[in-house]
């Protein structure tokens, strides 16, 4: 069964009214109460859950990560990290206008891929559309001829004709987009590692593949370090939120680098996966004892090269498929034009002529 997360754009809401509640002194459990409402949704059994939970004895954390996979795992870290600082009306905060922007960016995305899905579709919507009807033209030479079986012309010279065309296609079709979540899954679990680290070589998409990861690492370490969580906590922390196996393979080792007294811009700079901005906005902050407000800082940086990443890969996107429509276009053309010259114009005007004559002797 699937287990159904709270919304990135929501949770960023309720971090924001949560945090202004605890900064005046409201009781917890209340707070989470007053959200539950009615507690008929999803939202409010676990709100609900949650307050129950606190008025109970649990702690926050506690509460929240007895929700199961509702909140994301990076959120209970934090909230952990809030209780023992005593400063989790600052970390609420921090993590509002994290799951914020993290919303704007995914929503972002998702408008951006909308227009070469449109274009995919029309482009099968016409193939769909050839290849269905050569059963009206048979149709037509059967009434001409009298009633005479006549067989379905192949316009595209694919041998797909017809409803038994049209399930091949889609089957088609089906089968690869099953095939392409399939791939997004395994390669979210970490079980394609190798693939990934080839595309991330590829000049274009590599960096725009890049760009996603480490916008989302300097946000959580900027959090993470304003927060009061120590630089090895805080790093690790930071690539384990990333959605990459590449960057969450390096949790570990950068944990233990940090522990043994190296600068942290030197072991993100090991990695391989950080642009020279990148380390030399790190390496800054450190020298300067501003890490966190040189982070965020440019954190706003790396937000227009997520924009600009996701406009690169919606254009490669739009590109591939204008290609691919195109050429399917110039296919189905050469190949009805080379079926007309076969059958010859007169054979063409004939049938025309038959199945017109035979509509005014029925009416």
């Amino acid at each position: 069964m699937l287990i159904s997360r709270i919304d990135t754009a929501m949770l960023g809401v309720l971090c924001e009214r949560v945090g202004v509640a605890f900064e005046v002194g409201h009781d917890p459990f209340k707070i989470f109460e007053r959200e539950a409402g009615e507690g008929n949704s999803a939202y409010g059994r676990h709100m609900k859950s949650v307050a129950d939970r606190v008025r109970n004895g649990s702690t926050l954390a506690e509460a929240v990560a007895a929700q199961g996979n509702y909140f994301p795992p990076n959120f209970i870290n934090f909230i952990e990290v809030g209780e023992k600082t005593g400063r989790l009306d600052r970390v609420l905060s921090r993590m509002s206008d994290y799951y914020k922007n993290l919303a704007e960016l995914r929503s972002s995305f998702v408008s951006s891929i909308i227009w070469p899905m449109v274009q995919l579709v029309i482009g099968l919507i016409v193939v769909s559309v050839l290849i269905y009807m050569p059963l009206v033209i048979a149709d037509m030479q059967q009434a001409a001829g009298g009633g005479e079986e006549a067989e379905a012309p192949d316009l595209l010279g694919l041998g797909l004709v017809g409803w038994s065309g049209l399930a091949t296609l889609w089957g088609w079709v089906l089968a690869i987009a099953a095939a392409l979540v399939a791939l997004y899954v395994l390669m979210r679990n970490g079980h394609l590692n190798g693939l990934y680290r080839v595309l991330t070589r590829v000049p274009v998409i590599g960096k725009a593949l890049l760009a996603f990861d480490e916008a989302s690492f300097i946000q959580t370490l900027s959090m993470a370090i304003e927060s009061g969580v120590n630089a090895s906590d805080a790093i690790s922390l930071a690539f384990k939120t990333c959605s990459a196996p590449l960057f969450q393979a390096k949790a570990k080792p950068a944990f233990d680098a940090i522990r043994q007294g190296r600068q942290m811009h030197l072991v993100l700079e090991d990695t391989g996966l950080f642009s020279p901005d990148t380390l030399d906005a790190v390496h800054l902050g450190e020298e300067s004892g501003r890490l966190a407000e040189t982070l965020d800082k440019h954190f706003q940086v790396l937000r227009m090269k997520v924009r600009f990443a996701m406009t690169t890969l919606t254009q490669l996107a739009s590109t591939l498929v204008w290609i691919v429509i195109s050429s399917l276009l110039i296919f189905i053309i050469f190949k009805i034009f080379s079926r007309y010259l076969a059958m010859g114009p007169g054979a063409v005007d004939a049938t025309i002529e038959k199945v017109l004559e035979t509509r005014r002797a029925g009416e």
